[in-house]
């Protein structure tokens, strides 16, 4: 929508149920174009019903000559109430959409933690601030006994395990750092003394406080890929460290748009990591990269015009 707004072209969205849950299908010169927003790295839906295939969370082995990385996807929005009157009321009635109808009128976020006004693009920072290098990991655990699968389990329990060390590590390392868990019942009988405050832990006062912030920790989500965290550090501009990346994301490369540990289990490692940033300040060049990288690839104007080339450019190639 914020794209055909600039371009003066007419917004056109339909619902289409046959179309796969976190799918959108897009319809140019000629060209059937799957989106494919799961935060799985497996594949929705079959990639061979689509002239291109873009996904969120691509692992590097499943790129190809016509699928395509979504990058760091965030959810972020634009005028929420100008977006619901160019849907049809089949979009808004429709049962699965009921949730996202309530986010989008949540305007001051009484209703739901995660109202699309909260996401709003225009309230990211346009420059990097320097906060004297100020640190921030707040994460989550995720209880093992809620899914049967024992592989699930077990990598939630390894998730868990890392996400509180680095927690202790870097409020041990770093006083001012702001780290902790979401304070829900299970964190609470599995590491008391890191909870976050209630009130901080929201996400429209945790998104609010994020331009606060130089560096941001993070680790991966639960399918084994990043979710929206970093996605939300870059957009504020701030320094990147990290369990490893094995998804394909354009132009981000180690130690200029971050600073990688060497497993997922290695969270001894982040002062060091986070020491590196600080000296001679070299967090500021990295959220400088960082904020212009985000300006690229996900502030919705260029991040369609991205997508609309690489079409453009594939549609020369099947003439």
């Amino acid at each position: 929508m914020f794209y055909c707004e600039k371009n003066k072209l007419k917004t056109n969205i339909k619902y289409e149920p046959a179309i796969v849950h976190n799918g959108a299908l897009l319809e140019v010169d000629n060209l059937s174009v799957f989106f494919d927003y799961s935060d799985s790295p497996l594949f929705i839906t079959y990639q061979s019903a689509f002239d291109l295939y873009f996904k969120r969370s691509l692992r590097k082995s499943d790129r190809g000559p016509k699928i395509f990385p979504l990058n760091f996807n965030v959810p972020i929005s634009y005028k929420p109430f100008l977006l619901l009157s160019k849907l049809k009321s089949e979009f808004l009635m429709a049962r699965p959409n009921r949730i996202e109808l309530v986010r989008a009128l949540d305007r001051f976020s009484w209703v739901t933690n995660s109202s699309h006004h909260i996401f709003d693009f225009r309230k990211f920072p346009d420059q990097v601030s320097d906060n004297k290098g100020s640190i921030v990991f707040c994460t989550r655990l995720w209880n093992p006994e809620n899914n049967a699968g024992y592989e699930e389990k077990n990598r939630r329990e390894k998730q868990n395990q890392f996400r509180i060390e680095a927690c202790r590590i870097i409020k041990s390392n770093f006083k001012s750092a702001r780290v902790g868990l979401f304070p829900d019942e299970y964190s609470k009988k599995q590491a008391p003394d890191i909870l976050l405050d209630e009130n901080l832990s929201k996400k429209k006062a945790y998104l609010k406080s994020l331009k606060s912030f130089d560096i941001g920790v993070a680790d991966a989500g639960l399918k084994d890929s990043p979710g929206w965290k970093i996605g939300e550090y870059l957009l504020n501009g701030m320094a990147v460290v990290t369990t490893p990346l094995d998804i394909c994301v354009d132009d981000f490369t180690q130690n200029k748009n971050y600073k990688e540990l060497s497993n997922r289990s290695a969270a001894s490692e982040i002062p060091e990591m986070i020491e590196e940033l600080l000296v001679n300040n070299n967090y500021l060049r990295q959220g400088k990269n960082n904020l212009e990288w985000a300006q690229e690839y996900i502030s919705p104007l260029n991040y369609f015009s991205r997508i609309l080339k690489i079409i453009e450019e594939s549609n020369l190639n099947f003439i």
